[in-house]
């Protein structure tokens, strides 16, 4: 695969597939965010200029990005119609759809139910480090729940089932512990990923963190026998990673672990990621791309996650009846193909803002690519690698 393809392929892909979609499921927020002169101090007084409330959230990202890229979304989003606040989102939803000339689900779009609030997320950025502070109402958690169980009744009953299901961070999936504080149970999560409505539906799951930090004694059954792909940063599944009893969390140790349960994406921040099918002792990369001034990389995990979706809706890399060979391949094309998303958030502010289509996406990838070993944005990873990305990550 050529380095130029990545754009290309998911264009032609895109013609053959009308009628794919893809379900959006998990996080949605409203975000404020606050771009810091300097060091927090407590008793001091801050002037900045007036910040613009944006979209956000993880199932809004990526709803977003794959409207933009022409893919009709069934989202299932905790969004309040009475909230004011909520028209963010949907404005959000609206102009990435008109970007693509895709479709998204407004039946049922809103979660049922008086005087409750769209989650809101305050971002407080210094420098290159950031405090997220979410606000979520606890009668939207719970009717959220409910709202989740009707659209998989529609889906049970055959309404519209989609190609792809992407499940993020599902805030609703909360409980009360016996100290009266809110836990993490993951049962909504769980639930999700083994209804019958979604059998036979391939499944990309983008934990967070209250998911991830479960651990594999939580979620190794469930990514073995309900998802086709899990995508974490490499950080995260280090610690996703500790309950696993393997001699050490080294990339090439986490990797041997899901060789058996589920593909495995583990994004390196701004060095790119690394991918490896279920099966195969072969990690494949999607090198970096050259950007001069990072805007923003909040969702831009999201968007890779979209990528690979995006690739996953025109042709599955889990079909048993093709060979190993092309099956690598195609999860190669559908890794580079994320990598060049993932670097295109970097150069826009917000998750769900300005998503691009396929035509921006083809022009930022032939004008940012960096050059890589054979000429190809995708390619074998080998155990020096695996070291050196290790040794990056030390710490």
């Amino acid at each position: 695969m050529t380095a130029d393809s990545a754009c290309q392929r998911l264009a032609l892909g895109r013609d053959r597939s009308k009628g794919a979609r893809v379900l959006t499921l998990g996080g949605a927020n409203v975000e404020h965010g606050y771009a810091l002169p300097g060091e927090l101090e407590a008793d001091s007084k801050y002037t900045i200029d007036p910040q613009p409330r944006l979209a956000g959230g993880s199932s809004v990202n990526h709803a977003c990005r794959l409207l933009a890229m022409g893919f009709d979304v069934h989202p299932v989003l905790p969004l309040a119609k009475a909230d004011p606040l909520g028209q963010v989102i949907v404005e959000a939803l609206e102009a990435a759809a008109r970007r693509g000339g895709a479709r998204y689900r407004r039946t049922d779009l809103h979660v049922r139910g008086a005087g409750l609030l769209t989650p809101f997320t305050t971002i407080l950025r210094q420098a290159g480090s950031r405090a997220v502070l979410n606000e979520f109402s606890p009668d939207m958690m719970l009717a959220y729940e409910q709202h989740v169980d009707r659209h998989l009744s529609r889906l049970a009953a055959g309404r519209g089932r989609p190609s792809v299901a992407m499940v993020g961070h599902v805030h609703a999936d909360r409980t009360t512990e016996g100290g009266g504080g809110v836990g993490f149970a993951g049962e909504i999560t769980e639930r999700l990923l083994t209804d019958p409505a979604l059998s036979e539906v391939r499944t990309f799951v983008n934990f967070g963190s209250a998911q991830y930090k479960q651990g594999t004694r939580r979620w190794g059954r469930v990514l073995r026998d309900h998802v086709e792909v899990f995508q974490l940063d490499i950080r995260e599944v280090r610690r996703f990673c500790r309950d696993a009893g393997l001699a050490d969390v080294s990339l090439a140790s986490v990797l041997s672990w899901f060789r058996d349960r589920c593909d495995v994406v583990v994004s390196l921040e701004r060095f790119g990621a690394i991918g490896q099918l279920a099966g195969s002792d072969r990690p494949v990369a999607a090198w970096p791309y050259l950007i001069e001034d990072v805007a923003d990389s909040t969702g831009a995990g999201d968007a890779m996650g979209a990528g690979i979706v995006a690739s996953m809706a025109i042709g599955s890399f889990e079909d048993t009846g093709q060979s190993d060979e092309v099956r690598r391949e195609q999860f190669e094309a559908a890794l580079a193909f994320g990598g060049v998303c993932a670097a295109y958030a970097c150069t826009t502010v917000g998750g769900a803002t300005a998503c691009p289509d396929l035509e921006a996406l083809a022009e930022f990838e032939r004008t940012s690519r960096m050059s890589s070993r054979g000429g190809s944005s995708s390619q074998v990873v080998t155990d020096h690698d695996l070291f050196l990305i290790d040794r990056a990550f030390d710490g």
